[in-house]
């Protein structure tokens, strides 16, 4: 049979993939047998939000499998009462985090994991469960490559993800869900209504193999809004681990903007826009360019959409993003991290 070089390089290049995540999966140790629902343990970072963490834990509680060990790590006024309250229904675990912060609560959790757990399910504490979300994901990984990295749940009340070329020529579309595009916008994950692989994973509503967080530490950085720190954690892992959106794992995401911050918008226009230059500075393959352009009209868009429609948050919105913009670009320039700006400490 007549074999083309390029059919034979594929092969051969598909070999040592193969041989390289072999090696990969012998140096973490990963697991080659089926998870049971016990050996999943559940991490909540919460901070001042006592209904949002009722309604989450009550949502564990309904669920028709249980977990092995479920860890608040409060940040802010003790939720302790609401959290011990679960006692006879969840293997709850209530921990004081101070200073606060999100990536340090969940480090913290973390730290106070064992062999007993092999899979770690990272959730917001205003995220409300489907009654099968859990056994549903636990059967997913029981049935996907063994490689595998991280999964997600299907957050199904965010809006539907709708392609357009207009957005496509601002960097900030692709017919394909969960891709990373070279601005560094990252398309949404969710909903979907199949299965999909990804090249990122949410912060809030994922499952990751407890050897992949072992190896992987997720670096704390004191910004009340760590808006892109899901995507920054998990971007180079799908570089070589694959993650997937598990479709029939079903969450609601009940979000509320809470910051006390002044001039709110503003603030959210000038850290997402660090955060998103930060994103692309760490990686060669993502363009600084198309990073500005994308955000150069987002900045426009804001604008005319503000003067036209009277919406003074708009224009702080804008406003912020300019600020990040110059911000970003200066520290740049000067070769000083970017995260510098992002500690608010």
């Amino acid at each position: 049979m007549h074999h083309s070089y390029h059919d034979i390089f594929n092969g051969r290049e598909g070999i040592l993939k193969t041989v390289n995540i072999n090696r990969m999966e012998n140096e973490l140790g990963f697991p080659r047998r089926r998870y049971k629902n016990t050996e999943l343990a559940i991490i909540v970072p919460t901070k001042d939000r006592p209904q949002k963490i009722q309604d989450l834990l009550a949502s564990i509680a309904a669920q028709t499998v249980s977990c092995g060990r479920i860890i608040v790590a409060d940040g802010g006024n003790s939720v302790e009462n609401i959290v011990m309250s679960f006692m006879d229904k969840l293997p709850v675990e209530y921990h004081a985090v101070f200073p606060p912060g999100q990536i340090r609560q969940r480090n913290k959790a973390l730290s106070l994991l064992d062999d007993r757990t092999g899979l770690v399910a990272m959730f917001d504490d205003d995220i409300v469960l489907e009654p099968n979300a859990i056994e549903v994901m636990i059967e997913f990984w029981n049935n996907c490559k063994r490689e595998t990295g991280g999964i997600s749940f299907n957050i199904i009340n965010n809006p539907p993800v709708k392609h357009s070329w207009l957005k496509a020529f601002v960097g900030m579309s692709s017919p394909k869900m969960g891709k990373i595009l070279s601005s560094g916008y990252n398309v949404a994950i969710s909903p979907v209504q199949n299965n999909i692989e990804t090249q990122w994973l949410c912060g809030g509503a994922t499952v990751w193999k407890k050897k992949i967080l072992d190896k992987y530490i997720n670096k704390e950085i004191d910004s009340k809004w760590a808006i892109c720190e899901d995507v920054i954690f998990s971007y180079p892992i799908g570089k070589i681990y694959p993650l997937y959106v598990c479709a029939g794992a079903k969450v609601r995401h009940e979000h509320v903007y809470d910051h006390a911050a002044k001039r709110k918008h503003w603030y959210y226009g000038r850290t997402i826009t660090l955060w998103r230059l930060y994103f692309v500075e760490s990686h060669p393959e993502l363009s600084r360019i198309f990073c500005i352009w994308m955000i150069s009209w987002q900045i426009a868009a804001r604008f005319v959409r503000g003067l036209l429609l009277l919406r003074h948050q708009e224009i702080q919105y804008a406003l912020g993003q300019i600020e990040g913009v110059v911000l970003g670009l200066k520290a740049i320039y000067k070769d000083k991290d970017l995260l510098l700006l992002l500690n608010e400490e």
